[in-house]
């Protein structure tokens, strides 16, 4: 995550101070508009699947589920994952 901090100087302040609606709106579009290109830029990076450490485990405890049944699930879970991050999908709804 870039930590960039947004500040401004005290020349820009005054100016900001002097503004009327119409420039403050101006302003403050471009201020988000750079802001949201960021993020997109950021969040458009490679995604990896998240390592399965424990789920294994956990499934061990169920009752009922082996270590055979509870191997294959997490495989399924993996490549449920790797199919969401290569599609590009966010939810349950898309």
């Amino acid at each position: 995550m870039n930590s960039r901090v947004f500040s401004i100087n005290r020349k820009k302040y005054l100016d900001i101070k002097k503004y009327d609606h119409g420039q403050m709106k101006e302003y403050l579009t471009e201020v988000f508009s750079s802001g949201y290109e960021e993020g997109v830029k950021a969040a458009s990076g490679e995604r990896e699947v998240p390592e399965l450490i424990g789920l294994e485990d956990e499934l061990l405890s169920i009752r009922g589920i082996g270590s055979a049944k509870a191997r294959s699930i997490c495989e399924k879970v993996k490549e449920f994952l790797e199919r969401k991050i290569k599609t590009g999908e966010k939810g349950v709804n898309d």
